[in-house]
């Protein structure tokens, strides 16, 4: 039976984050009918890909850890009924500090949640109240030492460096922090602003690019020094503790999403579905809410692959490459590799390249040349 993971998005916030540009709604009056619109439109992509089993699952946002208890349970309920769910499946909840409560966490607990990630952003308070974050750390390490007494093990957090009047010395907090935590993984990314968020209107506060490539080093040698593998471009993980959902997007494997701006790449097409609160929830025909499709052709499984696997710290196949493009492309592609090997921004693998911690931080530029 093929699989497939799951994305569950929860477009609610008790208020929008400056930085934010995701579809997320500062108001959790229809929590309540959403979570019945998940149900019902679980079980109707239950129907149509019977065929397929669940090996992760991941509840996104948002913020998901605003669900009712009983939605929880219903939700995840539901995905058991309607798909196989595969024994040892990674079920994943993303969590705000300020909203992990003892009664979510324990509803979580019960309902088969086993990965949590905390959005904790910064260790610092100053930080977080720039960002428009709504708790400050000493609520993130409570949360995350309540989560770790109620039986959870298998914990995330997200960290963001380029902050507005962020520094050298800030961010080395903030590493040491949460490394303190003892989570089994750490996300990592850099701050970027919509023109559309509030933020934008700040970015000449952000940290300028020679400082932010040095943050970026440090946490790539931190991280390494500290049991971590860094192992994607934003993502560093214990021995074992890797995030199957998201390595599922980045080897092109099948995922569905379920929600308002949720997008999905299945039966070699991706989709969105409209990002529409009030037509998700009235829909008696989820695929009548899509907002776009896409099959994918041999150039842009090609574009794929490139933005994909140079992401990961495994880097490009060139095996793999030459099933998707001509002998010519890959030749032009090797000499531009071999170029920046030279630089020190890609190593020569058995298989290919991969990224050094240098390659990743300018990657978008060095697949844009590939591309």
């Amino acid at each position: 039976m093929n699989s497939l993971s799951l994305y569950l998005h929860f477009p609610f916030c008790k208020g929008k984050c400056r930085y934010c540009d995701f579809y997320s709604l500062p108001d959790i009056s229809r929590v309540g009918e959403y979570e019945k619109a998940l149900v019902r439109t679980i079980s109707f992509f239950g129907e149509k890909y019977s065929d397929r089993s669940v090996s992760t699952v991941y509840f996104g946002g948002g913020t998901p850890s605003l669900m009712s208890s009983d939605g929880l349970k219903a939700i995840l309920s539901a995905v058991r009924q309607s798909f196989c769910v595969e024994e040892n499946a990674e079920i994943t909840m993303e969590m705000n500090p300020e909203s992990a409560s003892n009664a979510i966490l324990a509803a979580a607990k019960e309902a088969g949640v086993n990965r949590l990630s905390f959005g904790v952003q910064s260790a610092k308070d100053d930080e977080l109240c720039s960002l428009g974050r709504l708790h400050r750390f000493c609520e993130a390490k409570d949360a995350v030492l309540r989560a770790r007494g109620m039986g959870f093990s298998n914990i995330s957090l997200d960290l963001m460096y380029g902050l507005p009047r962020q520094t050298m010395d800030s961010w080395r907090e903030s590493l040491e922090k949460v490394v303190w935590l003892e989570p089994t993984h750490i996300s990592f990314y850099c701050l970027t602003l919509s023109p559309t968020v509030p933020l934008y209107k700040e970015r000449h506060l952000l940290p300028d690019d020679e400082i932010s490539w040095e943050m970026y080093l440090y946490a790539h040698s931190y991280m390494e020094e500290t049991g971590f593998e860094h192992y994607e471009i934003s993502n560093a993980a214990k021995p074992g503790f890797r995030s199957r959902h998201n390595e599922v997007y980045w080897q092109g494997g099948e995922y569905l999403g379920i929600g308002p701006g949720a997008h999905s790449l299945m039966d070699n097409t991706r989709f969105s579905t409209e990002e529409d609160l009030e037509k998700f929830i009235l829909a008696s025909n989820p695929l009548d809410r899509l907002r776009w499709e896409e099959p994918r052709t041999r150039e842009n499984l090609r574009t794929e692959y490139l933005m994909l696997s140079l992401r990961r710290k495994e880097g490009l196949s060139f095996e793999k490459l030459r099933l998707l493009s001509d002998d010519a492309f890959c030749r032009r592609a090797e000499k531009k590799l071999l170029f920046w090997e030279k630089g020190g921004l890609c190593r020569k693998t058995k298989e290919g390249y991969s990224l050094t911690a240098e390659g990743f931080f300018v990657s978008n530029e060095i697949i844009s040349e590939l591309i």
